[in-house]
């Protein structure tokens, strides 16, 4: 099977291998999650080839009759060679690719992780892999790496397009399914498949997994989110909207479907703090798309959209590079990014073009107003980047190329 590499996971990975760990690959449906586990299970023959390695795809027939933990268990001791069972250190890798479709999964992992002799992996499409309770039952043994759909890095690899403005393009409007490289290049085609993976993703992992009444006000909230990139948003905003619209729905379920949309990892919520005090503002968010195409279908892209298709852009990059990202307010004007990882911290807005000195001025203003000697970037589509007053600026097309540091 010819598998692109998407190495930046397995290097996440990597420091855990061996472990007693729990390792949970998480993320949304066809983002790539069970050819990371590939990749994974053959980078670890190639560095342990003592090892026995056994991965389990629970969406593949040939596991079928696997419905519990109990079943597992017996499946997996059944088919380790009894000289490998015999060893008393790690020599089993166990890699589980959509683990939560087994009853009481959870009960099963933990064994094998409490076994000395298994390094354990685990993926599935929702948050709730790991939920509060699961978490609790793991005790603190489990870590998360979330998979992102492509990077525009990587679009180019898995498109085989060169770099130019024509591929941004075509990145901005399609997203990066990895799936959409097998299919050629139609915009009926690609709405299609795209249109089923929502479908997929709300369907199964939200109305059926939360046993949903109203399928229509899930889709009606995600076309608010859709048409309100980059806006600070609140349970109560929605609600009014949908009243506008003659649809009743009360805050808190408005609430309850935000949370089961960023459960399934079709959403991506960003917090919004005060950039002097650090505090958190409760009750109110930024919400994003978790892929650019999911969101294209959602709602027809205009002209006056880029702006906002901008702003998800650089978010989603930003999470996959590993930053733990918020908004931050400074007075009533807000930065768009507060980016942080380990003990680094910057400051990022996101815009369209700057054709004239006022929008300038706003895009770096915002920026010169915050204290302390950390890096501060405007990120835009401008041709020709001009530093202003230690802010970096950035092309957008060079940011998700590269990522924010190789840009410094």
């Amino acid at each position: 099977m010819n598998i692109i590499p998407r190495p930046r996971y397995i290097d996440r990975i990597r420091p855990y291998i061996g472990t007693k760990l729990i390792k949970a690959i998480i993320g949304q449906r066809r983002v790539g999650k069970s050819y990371i586990l590939l990749q994974l299970a053959e980078y670890l023959r190639n560095e342990h080839p003592d090892w026995f390695i056994l991965h389990i795809d629970l969406e593949q027939l040939e596991w079928r009759h696997l419905r519990t933990g109990e079943d597992l268990v017996r499946e997996v001791m059944s088919r380790i060679p009894s000289d490998i069972q015999a060893r008393q250190q790690v020599s089993i890798a166990l890699l589980l690719d959509e683990v939560q479709q087994l009853k009481n999964f959870e009960i099963a992992v933990r064994g094998f992780a409490a076994d000395d002799r298994f390094d354990v992996y685990i993926s599935g499409s929702n948050a709730d892999l790991l939920s509060s309770d699961i978490a609790t039952l793991f005790a603190g043994r489990a870590i998360r790496i979330e998979v992102f759909s492509l990077t525009y890095d990587e679009f180019l690899t898995f498109h085989r397009l060169e770099d130019n403005d024509q591929a941004l393009n075509k990145f901005l409007y399609c997203g990066g399914l990895p799936f959409l490289a097998n299919l050629p290049y139609d915009d009926v085609v690609f709405r299609e498949y795209l249109s089923a993976v929502l479908d997929s993703v709300v369907l199964k992992d939200v109305v059926d997994r939360y046993g949903i009444r109203s399928p229509s006000l899930l889709e009606r909230i995600l076309e608010f989110i859709a048409d309100n990139i980059g806006n600070p948003t609140s349970a109560r905003n929605i609600a009014n909207y949908l009243r506008s619209i003659r649809i009743d729905a009360s805050p808190q379920s408005v609430l309850d479907y935000l949370g089961y949309l960023t459960r399934s990892f079709a959403l991506l919520r960003c917090p919004i703090e005060n950039v002097g005090g650090k505090k958190v503002l409760e009750g109110i968010a930024k919400y994003y798309f978790q892929d650019l195409g999911l969101r294209s279908v959602v709602h027809n892209s205009t002209s006056s959209d880029i702006s906002k298709i901008i702003e998800n852009a650089v978010f989603i990059r930003l999470l996959a590079d590993g930053w733990k990202v918020s908004t931050g307010r400074i007075g009533e004007r807000e930065v768009d990014f507060i980016a942080e990882k380990g003990q680094g911290r910057c400051y990022i807005q996101a815009t369209y073009l700057m054709p004239d000195k006022a929008t300038k001025q706003r895009e770096f203003g915002a920026l010169a107003e915050i204290e302390g000697g950390w890096p501060r970037f405007v990120i835009s589509m401008d041709p020709i980047v001009h530093d202003w007053q230690g802010i970096h600026h950035i092309r957008l097309r060079d940011f998700l190329r590269d990522g924010l540091l190789a840009n410094r």
